[in-house]
């Protein structure tokens, strides 16, 4: 019988007895809390409710987690329906903490793997309840049968999803507290606290491997594919030394390197398996061509499409963190730098135009939206070494120029990545209310 929680909001008082519940029950191989108990409306505005929710892993039927693992190292429980972590697995690319939208695995620094909560799978087998619904006082927390758990109303902090999480709010029984009808600029100083939004997941600094790999990928995708067309021949050593280096980059920020092989054992349903497939395959392919079949065009035409089909799953990985109109594009997608730089290396001038106008529209979209704070600078530098020195340099440094302007969009890229989590979803609700 597939299990799940039952939350009413109604009963929790946030004594945080299910947070030290979970601790005691799992502190032998917890690093940090699994379960974590959020406020809405911490410092009690007037025309707001204030409510907990107690959130941990809610063992969705369809897990995020397990499907976008490259690495095999998640497994359901068909008797119970909850979602193990096997950490032995795990090689740390902490995908997963990225997929999961209710902030469930947790990326450990003392062990470089990746920990969730494990449902008391111990308990469960002694007919006994998890830890945090036995020793929750107030009985806020509850477990029962799933029933199409997936109809029940969303709250504040966990919005819908396809994922179908097995956990059931019971609402607020009050009604909706009324808008608030103060002015913006008498309430400054009180909302600001209130309505700052949590540091996001993912950072520059912390991604840096990933912004080189990705922008070197591109450019030996778009390199491969204009050899094909009359532009700089393929030396094939020096490429290979840069595609090595390339996958170094990618395994660089894994908590386990040694582990980097299991990438590859999840291409049905994980983008970063097929990404890693599909690097390899164009590498490798792309080395024949170069060290011993320079004159076969359909083993260079079949490594370029695999070089661009590993740049779009690039992109497709990112889509879990980045939400941005229009059609979800951004001018720092490594499949429109690989088409872009191609464009400069093969002198295609019509190609050269059609996307670098496109990437010059989205990325004055995106300013002209704010997603970012201005930096009107740096954005000078983009503009003029992307889309202004190009058309004014030799071809070989005209390439250079657009490539160095790439790399400043992607380390803006990697700036505004936000990975949606429960805390986040109630700090964006309140903020939506208030203002």
């Amino acid at each position: 019988m597939t299990l799940g929680f039952v939350f009413d909001l109604n009963r929790c008082t946030g004594c945080q007895a299910c947070v030290v519940a979970c601790w005691m029950e799992n502190r032998e191989r917890q690093t940090q809390n699994w379960r974590q108990v959020h406020t809405f409306n911490a410092l009690h505005h007037p025309d707001q409710p204030c409510f907990q929710l107690s959130l941990a892993c809610h063992h969705c039927e369809h897990p995020a987690c397990l499907e976008q693992c490259p690495a095999q190292a998640y497994t359901k429980d068909a008797l119970t329906g909850a979602v193990n972590l096997h950490p032995e697995r795990c090689m740390g690319c902490r995908y997963c903490t990225w997929a999961c939208p209710h902030d469930a695995p947790k990326f450990s620094v003392s062990t470089r793997t990746v920990e969730k909560c494990t449902f008391c799978a111990e308990r469960l087998a002694d007919r006994l309840e998890p830890a945090c619904v036995a020793r929750c006082p107030v009985d806020a927390l509850g477990l029962e049968a799933v029933n199409n758990q997936a109809g029940t109303a969303s709250v504040p902090g966990f919005a819908r999803s396809a994922l179908n999480p097995a956990i059931r709010f019971v609402p607020l029984r009050r009604a909706a507290p009324p808008e608030v009808t103060a002015a913006p600029d008498r309430l400054g100083g009180f909302l600001e606290p209130l309505l700052a939004l949590p540091a996001s997941k993912i950072t520059l600094r912390g991604e840096w491997s990933l912004v080189l790999f990705t922008t070197s990928l591109s450019l030996l995708v778009a390199w491969q594919a204009a050899s094909l067309l009359q532009g700089p021949a393929l030396r094939p050593w020096l490429f290979l030394v840069l595609g090595a280096t390339t996958l170094t980059l990618s395994a660089w920020h894994l908590g386990h390197p040694e582990r980097a092989w299991r990438a590859v054992l999840n291409p049905r349903t994980s983008w970063l398996s097929r990404e890693l497939l599909l690097v390899s395959a164009f590498l490798g392919l792309a080395g024949l061509q170069g060290l011993w079949f320079a004159d076969s065009r359909a083993l260079g035409l079949t490594a370029a499409i695999l070089g661009y089909a590993a740049l779009f799953s690039v992109d497709r990985i990112y889509r879990v963190a980045l939400r941005m109109g229009p059609w979800n594009l951004h001018s720092a997608h490594a499949f429109l730098n690989g088409l872009y730089l191609f464009g400069w290396l093969a002198s295609l001038w019509p190609l050269i135009v059609l996307v670098g106008a496109l990437k010059l529209l989205l990325y004055l979209h995106r300013k002209r939206q704010r997603v970012q704070p201005a930096r009107p600078l740096l954005s000078s530098v983009r503009v003029l070494l992307g889309f202004a020195l190009p058309g004014l340099l030799p071809p070989g440094f005209s390439a250079l120029a657009a490539g160095l302007g790439d790399l400043v969009d992607r380390c803006e890229y990697y700036a505004e990545l936000e990975i949606p989590s429960p805390q986040r979803q109630l700090a964006e609700e309140l903020r939506q209310r208030l203002r």
